[in-house]
């Protein structure tokens, strides 16, 4: 399996350097990306987790401890290739947006639940500030909830410990705002525009979520919404990551992916 992997690799490289078709090399590159990594990453998940489960028996200690580390591994990697193909599909297809109505906070209240163990470990309170009148909004769910998260795996990563984070509801002219406000050191606005761009950043642990490609994505997916991204950060060490979208899709592009 690797050997064919290894294979497919080098043929990618030598296709890139004879054809200039760049949209079905990205097709190419989907396919490898899915079929060489990202489904033996899942088979290795589906057995790893078996066995942190004890099914083929018990474990010593450290046995546990080095399969847990195993697994935290596979898992950042599946979510990292997973992000990947996601954001090349946006480039080289015209994807369609999967419409619904949904509650916005419960999708907030629900990725904040995943991330309590890191919050108690660094004495990082959130707190929802919602100034809407209604938590139902329309968009696609899957994808925004993505949105979401990331931005604020993002916001967390970089906050102070012992620091409180906000999260800010509004809407005004029929577009809905969702703001993270951290208590973090400051960023310049050329790091904030790169911030957006595609490129990989490394992160220490493998439950975080780096910027890069995941951001890149989230941009890619508001803009879809027909909305726009929003960074800001200032000297005071406040940072804001968040997003701005219409509330109600504007009725004949909702009503033509409406589910």
């Amino acid at each position: 399996m690797y050997k064919d992997t290894h294979s497919n690799c080098a043929n990618l490289c030598t296709e890139i350097i004879n054809n200039t078709d760049l949209k079905d090399l990205k097709k190419s590159f989907i396919e490898i990306l899915t079929h060489d990594l990202k489904t033996p990453i899942l088979a290795q998940i589906r057995v790893l987790d078996m066995l942190v489960d004890g099914k083929f028996g018990e474990m010593n200690a450290e046995q546990a401890e080095m399969l847990q580390l195993t697994l935290e591994s596979c898992n950042y990697m599946y979510t990292m290739v997973a992000t990947l193909i996601s954001t090349y599909k946006f480039d080289i297809e015209d994807i369609d947006l999967n419409y619904s109505h949904f509650n916005i906070i419960k999708i907030i209240e629900d990725t904040i639940n995943l991330t309590k163990d890191y919050l108690t470990e660094n004495n990082i309170k959130v707190v929802i500030i919602p100034e809407i009148k209604n938590p139902i909004v329309a968009g696609d769910a899957v994808r925004l909830k993505k949105v979401i998260q990331t931005l604020f795996f993002n916001s967390i990563n970089s906050a102070f410990k012992n620091s409180i984070m906000k999260i800010y509801l509004s809407e005004f002219d029929n577009n809905l705002s969702v703001k993270f406000e951290s208590r973090s050191g400051y960023i310049s606005s050329e790091k904030i525009r790169k911030m957006f761009q595609f490129h990989t950043c490394p992160t220490k642990k493998y439950d975080k979520i780096g910027t890069g490609i995941g951001l890149y994505l989230v941009n890619k997916i508001i803009e879809k919404h027909r909305g726009r991204i929003i960074a800001e950060s200032s000297i005071t060490q406040t940072n804001v990551l968040g997003f701005e979208i219409p509330k109600e899709a504007i009725d004949k592009f909702y009503y033509e992916n409406c589910v």
